[in-house]
């Protein structure tokens, strides 16, 4: 992902939804930052479990700025029998949006 001139981008909530059940049909730009990736091997979650939460999740964690100034929010899905939660960060390039998976969890 190019890193020039990414801005921090606040979607309403409905377009947060939009943006996660398209990214999670590769129409939308995804990126999975190195912490999530980290996360998913500890924690035994494959991308399938974190593409269905974001299909079909709901949103746990409201949109809000973190502490770097970022839009991010959470959206939580039960899948194969365990819950999980997805951090994510929504970004604004000159090429479009983008949907950042910052860290994936159960609960």
């Amino acid at each position: 992902m190019p890193t020039k001139n990414i801005k921090p981008f606040k979607p309403t909530e409905q377009q947060a939804k939009q943006w996660l059940k398209e990214a999670a049909q590769e129409k939308r730009r995804l990126l999975f930052s190195k912490h999530a990736e980290l996360r998913m091997r500890q924690r035994g979650i494959g991308r399938r479990q974190v593409l269905e939460t974001l299909g079909h999740g709901i949103i746990s964690e409201h949109l809000h700025l973190d502490i770097y100034g970022d839009w991010c929010c959470n959206i939580s899905w039960q899948h194969a029998g365990l819950r999980v939660t997805v951090g994510v960060v929504f970004k604004l390039d000159e090429n479009g949006e983008w949907v950042i998976i910052a860290t994936v969890f159960e609960g």
